[in-house]
């Protein structure tokens, strides 16, 4: 008979969960220790890190964070923020084992979820050979975005031919204008941060705090996991992107633009020169983030670069049957609208206590 133990790690253990993020296939950089850290630092999450061990080797590990919020509730989130969570197992793990496994870490969680009182537990987009199993503990299956991934492996001029033709010239149109493209150092941060203010503003979303982005660099920067860039046009930042670096895959976090610059594109030489060095450092893989398929303007935006587009399968289980927060919400397009209203100032101030609650 196969003989499990079951424990939550702690700050001392990060070494050890770290280890073996990096040798499970299906692990992204958001599994990695610090992904926790930097959101436990910035919006005072409490962190459950939960492992299984087969004779004393760690055969299974599950990421979650707690996400209280007066307004929103609590919950469980594997994990906030990002497209990609949930557990991960060994490689070559025997499927009868890979369920026991899952069922352990399930089990433990369901303990947890009752006692924080949590309302439901969301698990964003885990390995596709763990749907099955999630279905038949009782969870539910979310399809409300799709991501595009380029293949870098294919080499500049097939990348090139793969765009469609209103790609390739919004990137020629961007390469004729002079704008240069610089990394972004500790100055570069607050010039980034500022179009990001006015970026989620016309978006009519919250900003995450200065602070999540200081401990973001913090984190991964000296690590080589993060690239950000600006477009300089004139000596002025104009637009950024963000973009985390984790074994073969780049993953596009997000970006940031003035808008009374667009007709330069700047975006698309950003996004090119991130390719480009995708490809000069061997990544295999650019992938553009999650999307949702009625914002329109930003999914043909990332279709237009040639990637595959997958669909991405969230999991809930909500025993309450508790409404998830969902942009297209009433509540949500109301705040939406009100959010593009606020002086930026008020915004930079109260939108890290929303979106923490949030936790989208």
């Amino acid at each position: 008979m196969v003989k499990f133990s079951i424990s939550q790690l702690s700050d001392d253990d990060k070494d050890l969960w770290n280890k073996y993020v990096a040798s499970s296939s299906d692990a992204h950089i958001y599994h990695l220790w610090e992904w926790g850290s930097i959101l436990c630092k910035t919006y005072r999450y409490a962190r459950h890190y939960i492992v299984v061990r087969m004779d004393r080797n760690i055969v299974g590990a599950f990421p979650l964070l707690y996400v209280k919020s007066m307004i929103f509730g609590k919950r469980l989130i594997s994990l906030p923020f990002v497209e990609y969570a949930g557990p991960i197992l060994s490689r070559d793990i025997d499927p009868s084992i890979a369920e026991l496994v899952l069922k352990r870490l399930w089990d433990y969680t369901y303990t947890l979820t009752r006692k924080l009182k949590a309302e439901y537990t969301e698990i964003r987009h885990p390995p596709s050979f763990l749907s099955s199993i999630f279905l038949s503990l009782g969870f539910k299956a979310l399809q409300r975005h799709v991501a595009f991934r380029v293949d870098l492996t294919k080499g500049e001029s097939e990348l090139w031919k793969n765009m469609d033709k209103k790609s390739r010239n919004s990137l020629r149109k961007a390469m004729k204008t002079g704008m240069g493209i610089e990394e972004v150092n500790l100055d570069g941060l607050a010039q980034y941060y500022d179009l990001y203010l006015e970026t989620l503003k016309r978006l009519g979303s919250p900003p995450h705090s200065f602070d999540f982005f200081l401990n973001v660099v913090d984190a991964f920067k000296q690590a080589g996991l993060l690239r950000m860039t600006l477009a300089v046009y004139d000596d002025k930042p104009i637009a950024g992107v963000m973009v985390f670096c984790f074994k073969d895959t780049l993953y596009w976090f997000g970006n940031v633009a003035d808008r009374r610059y667009r007709n330069l594109n700047p975006t698309n030489l950003l996004l090119w020169d991130t390719m480009q060095f995708g490809m000069k450092n061997n990544f295999r893989v650019f992938d553009l983030g999650e999307t949702r398929r009625e914002d329109k303007g930003i999914y043909h935006f990332k279709r237009g670069w040639g990637g595959s587009e997958a669909n991405l399968e969230d999991f809930v289980f909500s025993p309450k049957h508790v409404e998830l927060p969902n942009p297209n919400q009433r509540k949500y397009v109301f705040l939406s609208r009100i959010w593009s209203m606020m002086p930026k100032a008020l915004a930079r101030r109260l939108g890290p206590r929303v979106i923490s609650g949030i936790g989208l």
